[in-house]
């Protein structure tokens, strides 16, 4: 990987029982007990399989186990990867939906990825007038109906991504994340804290009914490379 090279890795969460139990054996303690406290079984494969791919692939970057491997939580419970008692150059972040995966790596860089399988079933107009700015929700309320949940996952993954990658957690107002309507995918405005400028953004193209956003520091991803653990 070079300096400025983002990879995208997207995967499948489902997984036969022997891969479940492969997945399983290369998860810390810590990880184990978080997977069985899902009540759904659904959910604690989705746990599983989307932490033992966590470990595989970042395991090729580094020339490490993957059951080696340590992480740290930084403040708003980002993780990070810690070699020899000191955090990695290696950065990532991960997200999933549904069955589906997706892992950013970059090197020395934060990175924020974001996927959403869409889903009817949730309030759009509600959450739009609590998460949107002003100029996002008049854009979505203006659009024809059939175009309506496409933009409104557009813009959600959007704000998603980005406070991933500044590792903000609850703590951002998600409103103040301001995004173009047309035009250039770009940051308008964000929380008085950081500058629109020094961010990238970029819209996933991830096929119907799924949708994703990439954040970056700006001036740090020459290149993005979508990856896969299959063959």
């Amino acid at each position: 990987m070079d300096d400025k090279d983002i990879d995208l890795w997207i995967e499948p969460l489902a997984a036969t029982d022997d891969e479940y139990q492969q997945y399983w054996t290369l998860l810390d303690e810590k990880e184990k007990a978080k997977a069985m406290r899902f009540i759904q079984k659904k959910h604690r494969i989705q746990y599983v399989v989307s932490h033992g791919k966590l470990r595989t692939i970042l395991a090729s970057y580094i020339g490490r186990p993957p059951a080696s491997l340590l992480f740290t939580e930084r403040v708003g419970g980002k993780p990070s990867l810690v070699i020899d008692g000191r955090l990695h150059e290696v950065k990532f972040n991960l997200s999933h939906s549904d069955n589906t995966m997706i892992l950013a790596v970059g090197r020395d860089v934060p990175v924020g990825v974001d996927i959403e399988v869409w889903n009817n079933g949730i309030d759009f107009a509600a959450v739009a007038e609590e998460c949107f700015a002003e100029t996002e929700t008049a854009f979505w309320q203006a659009l024809p109906a059939h175009e309506t949940v496409g933009a409104f996952y557009r813009f959600w993954t959007r704000k998603e991504s980005f406070v991933k990658a500044v590792g903000a957690g609850l703590s951002l107002d998600v409103s103040q994340v301001v995004t173009s309507v047309d035009g250039a995918t770009r940051f308008m405005s964000l929380p008085s804290r950081y500058a629109a400028g020094q961010w990238q953004l970029v819209d996933l193209d991830l096929g119907p009914g799924i949708s994703g956003a990439l954040t970056v520091r700006a001036g740090h991803m020459d290149r993005l490379n979508i990856k896969s653990l299959l063959p």
